[in-house]
């Protein structure tokens, strides 16, 4: 196994867009050392992971050197582009289609019911551009590297890709990873910096502001749908929002999550369908979101990712052609992390057999999954569609019944003066659903474009001293939606 070499099965060309991705894997010992196994703690291996997707582009990959833009404090990272208002129309107009609004001549309002989650994501889908729409990549598990809890580990793991790639002192190297190795990726531009480090983008499936901070309604999959239908069985909404801020309580907070969920929404979908554009303006709306939400790494991460972007406009280039990975199928392209996660880390975990605690096995066995791999790839795509051997489809539960169950309580709660006393909130009474509870969600927003302006400014262009007096504090006050689960059983 010594001999292995994955690097042979690298392509070279000018065309070549090689995107580096590296993750932490660990294994623990199956059986506990010899002793009390309450006292003993197993042992455990943990490497840095480095694969390589090979995109062959339409685009010359290797030009040298690259234009490089000036940042400075005028530089538009941040907030809602005329993108992401076009994107929240089309979910307003996708609502508004489906739930299909009639009127009779007694001014009762009638609507179609028959909805659910896949119809709804159907029809946004077919109002959006798709991406990702070059062949597959060629995919390359390279020789592992130490522990990624290492800083000088990480540099080492960048260093390997540079001679890898046959990279000149001119030349970036492109490097995806999730928002902890991110972070020592930039500490490691103060020794090379050529790194380009890039966010890997299921930040936004592991972090839904709008399902773990409330103040006092826990936002569900009617999030959206209710909210239209009180658009149209009252006033509109705009006058509500405006109105003073003791009245309509629910109706507005409510909103607020209505316009959140569409950010996240948003920035999913642009991974799925591999739309760069989509992807970035969601982002830079919901950046906004993660000071309020106490995530004050993930504001750090995203302003040095955002400025990354925008200071290099070839790799934006580059991007649009894939921004996700296609792995499988058109529109279910998974992101960059999530791809290293299928086809590298449960890969590799699935086929490493034996002890694995000893550092020099898992580092050989690691590099003989690759050589598995290839045969078996091999063996599929000669009498099978690459497509289809790799179609993992999800299927989800219908809950058409709970979630308008759902959503006709609260479109009642809506209409009422006295909204605590619905059923809905007989167990769990909203704490936070008060005038004082409203102004915070309301200037949650504009608070996080301050706080991450603040940090793009301390430590990404370094134009202010850092000052971290303040990152902590959280406007808007956590609910254990644990707690919140258990208490209704």
């Amino acid at each position: 196994m010594k001999d292995i070499n994955p690097t042979k099965r690298l392509i070279r060309g000018n065309n070549v867009f090689n995107l580096a991705i590296i993750d932490n894997i660990n294994f623990k010992e199956v059986s506990f050392r010899f002793g009390n196994i309450y006292d003993v703690i197993r042992g455990t291996s943990h490497a840095t992971l480095r694969m390589v997707f090979q995109s062959i582009l339409p685009i010359l990959t290797n030009e040298t050197p690259e234009p490089v833009r000036e940042l400075n404090v005028d530089t538009q990272l941040f907030g809602m582009t005329s993108g992401m208002h076009t994107m929240q129309a089309k979910i307003d107009q996708t609502f508004e289609k489906l739930l299909n609004f009639q009127m009779d001549i007694n001014g009762n309002i009638s609507y179609n019911k028959n909805l659910d989650v896949e119809i709804i994501e159907k029809e946004i889908l077919s109002k959006c551009e798709f991406g990702c729409l070059i062949p597959p990549p060629n995919i390359v598990i390279l020789t592992p590297t130490g522990s990624p809890n290492d800083d000088n580990e990480i540099f080492h793991a960048t260093q390997m890709y540079k001679e890898e790639f046959l990279l000149n002192d001119d030349e970036y190297l492109d490097i995806c990873a999730d928002e902890a190795i991110f972070r020592r990726l930039i500490k490691s531009r103060t020794q090379w910096e050529k790194i380009r480090p890039i966010l890997g983008g299921g930040i936004s499936l592991k972090i839904c502001l709008i399902n773990k901070k409330s103040t006092g309604i826990n936002i569900g999959r009617g999030g959206s749908s209710d909210t239209n239908l009180y658009k149209k069985k009252n006033i509109n909404i705009e006058d509500i929002t405006a109105g003073p801020i003791n009245e309509n309580i629910c109706i507005r907070v409510w909103y607020f999550y209505y316009e959140y969920f569409a950010m996240w929404k948003s920035h999913l979908i642009g991974i799925r369908i591999g739309n760069y554009k989509l992807q970035q303006d969601s982002l830079t709306a919901f950046a906004l979101l993660f000071p309020a939400a106490g995530k004050n790494n993930y504001i750090t991460s995203v302003a040095h990712f955002l400025s990354i972007l925008k200071k290099f406009p070839k790799l934006e280039e580059k991007l649009q052609y894939c921004t996700s990975i296609n792995l499988a199928r058109k529109g279910h392209y998974p992101a960059f992390d999530e791809a290293l996660e299928m086809r590298g880390v449960g890969y590799i975990k699935q086929n490493i057999i034996g002890k694995v605690v000893d550092q020099e096995n898992l580092t050989l066995q690691i590099q003989a999954t690759q050589e598995e791999r290839k045969r078996i790839d091999t063996l599929l795509n000669e009498f099978l569609d690459p497509y289809n051997y790799d179609r993992n489809d999800r299927k989800v539960n219908n809950r058409i019944d709970p979630l308008w169950k759902l959503i006709e309580n609260l479109v009642e709660i809506f209409q009422m003066d006295n909204y605590t006393d619905h059923e809905l909130f007989k167990k769990n009474p909203p704490s936070q659903l008060t005038p004082e509870g409203l102004k915070k969600l309301s200037s949650a927003y504009n608070e996080g474009l301050k706080r991450i302006k603040d940090v793009y400014c301390q430590e990404v262009i370094k134009t202010e001293r850092i000052n971290t007096k303040g990152r902590h504090h959280l406007e808007i006050v956590k609910t254990d939606i644990r707690s919140v689960k258990s208490s209704q059983k």
